[in-house]
């Protein structure tokens, strides 16, 4: 995977995101280079649709599972759990299926306390919803439409 096809995926979240919520909002959190630091961000967007907030971090890769190592934002994506209308997860390309889905925090924590260290595609029990997606060439077409939908509604 090249670092390109990466930050273009992060270019069709925004792009998708906007498309299915034109009332919403989505922000892209400055990417600080400061991990050498210790700076990390919480996560890579923050996308706000009346009433709620998501925090979503975009990831891609070649293969069938996720390894959640990869998650550095866990811990601080953790502390959004159990916020009335919060929502916060990870986004996942997995490129050779052409699928994306969506894992929430909560769900990745739920896997890790089974002792799983990954999300993987053909395991419909590793990650909270799969969304629509159409491919044009190489990139996906989003359709964030059900991810209001994960929320409990109070």
């Amino acid at each position: 995977m090249s670092f390109n096809k990466g930050k273009k995926f992060e270019q069709c979240v925004v792009n998708s995101f906007e498309e299915s919520f034109p009332e919403g909002t989505i922000d892209r959190i400055y990417d600080t280079e400061g991990k050498k630091y210790g700076i990390k961000n919480i996560c890579d967007y923050i996308g706000y649709i009346y009433p709620n907030i998501f925090y979503l971090e975009a990831k891609s890769l070649k293969g069938n599972t996720f390894n959640l190592a990869r998650l550095t934002q866990y811990d601080k994506l953790c502390a959004k759990s159990g916020i009335k209308g919060v929502c916060a997860g990870v986004v996942i390309w997995f490129i050779e299926h052409k699928r994306v889905v969506f894992a929430t925090i909560d769900k990745i924590t739920e896997l890790k306390q089974q002792g799983k260290k990954s999300v993987n595609i053909r395991h419909r029990d590793d990650y909270t919803i799969e969304f629509p997606v159409e491919i044009k060439r190489v990139y996906p077409k989003i359709n964030f439409q059900e991810l209001p939908n994960i929320l409990p509604q109070n």
